[in-house]
């Protein structure tokens, strides 16, 4: 971009002083005399992007970053399209995009579609389709392109050849985008029974929940419940409830466990309670839809990384630029910009996620959440209250329960501690179905335990898996027992868990975890660890509990390995525990300053009261005593499989 506005400067320069004979007369002859006036307003234009000036949708201006003075911060405030699109600042991104297009001289493919978005995002879908050509004619984006095509016929009312061109490019389009995407447009186009027929062809005849997190069936089951919970809604609004609610009830079948969940999701079907139950729009749908398409993208990616071995680190721009984009097509989009907004806040992005949600065309509860969670992080204590307040405001009848439980948990980041834990008592009688209610003795368990009331935590736990005993649920409870000191019955409920799920890692690094907090058992968690660990390699939250075990072990240097390869994994976030744990490592390794910045790292990051009390204590006072004593690593070796048996448990 600097490069662009000097080049730019050194062409204005020289049009200023040799266009122009002292008499008056061009020295050029007419054709040259208009290239360089469309050059000149090419520069022109250029330059009035870098000063905020930019040419771009209205939609898209919306979006912009505006200074002290309220103007847009202009082109040069971001190093790079990139990050614009890290601010939230889709109105840069364009700009920077077309600025960058007219240095080539001719249209790039990937410029064609982002300008052409812009377009449709502006209602000028004739407009859209010409600036596309370019993509069209890629053999690189063609399948992109012949996707925005459709839609962008469709924004001008000419369903018929939309439907055509998007049968063209379905098929190469990624993952489940061309089957969703053709079956909204049907449904846009009032061709209702084709769109049922297109999500029944790839909701599967036997369907198959997977069995943990890492299970690879994890990927298509999600991919299952997204076709179910679309095919069910257009079934609800055409009146067919009672096919709606079987799609349900397969789930159900397949997941016997969330039954509580399905039932839920079958009330909300007949009652409409927190439904969206008007149809799409045009635009709706084509928002939606490239919001798969960025997901399936980034799926590919995920997927591609872990075949070779790999795990991706850092911010993925092509997701978050075409979600953003997308918001510019249908800026009302809820649902949509929370998932932006997440993104973003994720990467601890926190100014860009407040930005993104206060752009929206009209406030809600959940964005006003947003807000006030961004505002905490940002250290930004009073505001973060302000809009808390105009959540609970804004917040529907049937949004009251989301709207608290949120509110509830950030009053905890807050240290509001009478606040929090009075919409803890508050929750479970906003509650309507069992799944609801269970949810809310869940977060009302999480507050209570944040403050260190541990019999309030444990009597709400228990509430929950009363309600609805699934496998997270009897983990919330083991959690709760032991902070209450209840460890005996912890430890039976944690291996009678892995007993039923003796290869998945997060039950392996529970169990191992626990035994090594709560136990003297080191060696044998030190042996459920290394399964764990061998079995998820880059997961940072199982690195951190393998080092702690080795800690345990006395072997600070392995420990220090395996949790400074927590906290690399997990950055840019932080995690206090893992900083907890650093602390200590380097404080018996001799490196007080290292350690007193871990602890202070591990106190930012909202540890309960007890354990910030403890972590206050290490930090004014450091650690007396030696470390763990040495002892030999235990042998971890578990047959040719490498599979853990029951007698293992």
């Amino acid at each position: 971009m600097r490069q662009l506005l000097t080049s730019a400067i050194a062409l204005t320069s020289l049009c200023i002083a040799g266009c122009a004979n002292p008499a008056g007369g061009s020295s050029l002859s007419a054709s040259e005399q208009q290239a360089l006036d469309a050059r000149k307003q090419e520069v022109l234009g250029a330059l009035s992007a870098y000063s905020g000036v930019y040419d771009v949708s209205d939609a898209a201006m919306k979006t912009a970053v505006l200074d002290e003075d309220g103007r847009p911060v202009g082109l040069l405030a971001y190093d790079s399209p990139v990050d614009a699109v890290k601010a939230g600042d889709m109105a840069a991104f364009i700009a920077s995009i077309r600025t960058n297009n007219q240095r080539e001289g001719a249209p790039t493919p990937f410029a064609s579609i982002v300008l052409s978005i812009d377009k449709a995002a502006g209602h000028d879908p004739a407009a859209a389709l010409e600036t596309l050509q370019p993509a069209l004619e890629s053999e690189e984006m063609a399948a992109m392109a012949g996707f925005l095509e459709a839609w962008y016929l469709a924004q001008s009312g000419d369903f018929d050849a939309a439907v055509d061109a998007h049968r063209t490019v379905g098929s190469r389009l990624p993952g489940l985008t061309g089957d969703l995407s053709l079956a909204a447009l049907l449904d846009v186009a009032g061709r209702e029974e084709e769109a049922l027929a297109v999500y029944s062809a790839i909701t599967p005849t036997k369907i198959q929940a997977p069995e943990h997190e890492f299970d690879p069936q994890n990927l298509l089951y999600s991919h299952v419940k997204l076709v179910i919970a679309r095919q069910a809604l257009l079934l609800r609004r055409l009146g067919r409830l009672d096919e709606a609610k079987a799609l349900y009830e397969r789930l159900a079948e397949a997941e016997p466990e969330e039954t509580a969940s399905y039932a839920a999701a079958i009330n909300q079907l007949e009652t409409g309670r927190g439904l969206e139950t008007e149809a799409l729009d045009v635009d709706g749908a084509f928002a939606r839809s490239m919001s798969d398409y960025s997901l399936s993208l980034a799926y590919q990616r995920l997927i591609r990384s872990a075949l070779a071995g790999e795990r991706i680190r850092g911010f993925d721009d092509t997701k978050s630029a075409f979600d953003q984009l997308a918001l510019l097509i249908d800026p009302g989009n809820d649902g949509l910009r929370l998932g932006v907004v997440g993104d973003l806040y994720d990467e601890t992005l926190f100014e860009a996620a407040a930005h993104v949600a206060r752009a929206a065309p009209e406030m809600t509860a959940g964005l006003q959440l947003a807000v006030a969670q961004s505002q905490v992080r940002l250290g930004h204590d009073d505001k973060a209250r302000a809009a808390l307040d105009k959540a609970i405001d804004l917040a529907e009848e049937d949004e009251a329960l989301g709207t608290y439980s949120t509110a509830m948990m950030i009053y905890a980041l807050l240290d509001d501690e009478p606040k929090a834990t009075e919409i803890a008592e508050l929750m479970p009688d906003l509650a309507e179905t069992d799944a609801e209610k269970a949810n809310a003795h869940g977060s009302s368990s999480a507050i209570y335990s944040q403050f260190g009331q541990f019999d309030q935590a444990l009597y709400h736990a228990r509430e929950a898996r009363q309600l609805d005993d699934t496998h997270d649920r009897r983990m919330a409870l083991a959690n709760a027992l032991a902070e209450a000191d209840e460890i005996d019955e912890a430890l039976r409920l944690i291996r009678t868990e892995a007993l039923a799920r003796p290869n998945d890692p997060y039950m392996l690094n529970t169990l191992g975890y626990f035994l090594v907090e709560h136990t003297d058992k080191f060696e044998e968690a030190y042996r459920v660890l290394a399964r764990a660990n061998s079995l998820a390699p880059s997961d940072p939250y199982i690195a951190d509990s393998f080092g702690w075990a080795r800690y345990k072990l006395g072997d600070l240097e392995g420990a220090k390995r395996y949790i400074e390869q927590s906290r690399r994994e997990l950055a840019p976030n932080t995690h206090w525990e893992i900083e907890d744990h650093l602390g200590d490592i380097y404080w018996h390794l001799g490196d007080k300053e290292a350690a007193k910045e871990a602890w202070r790292r591990a106190l930012g990051d909202y540890p309960s009261e007890d354990k910030r009390a403890k972590i206050k204590d290490k930090l004014e006072n450091g650690i007396d005593g030696p470390p763990p004593e040495k002892k030999p690593l235990p042998d971890v070796s578990l047959g040719d499989q490498g599979e853990v048996s029951r007698q293992d448990i």
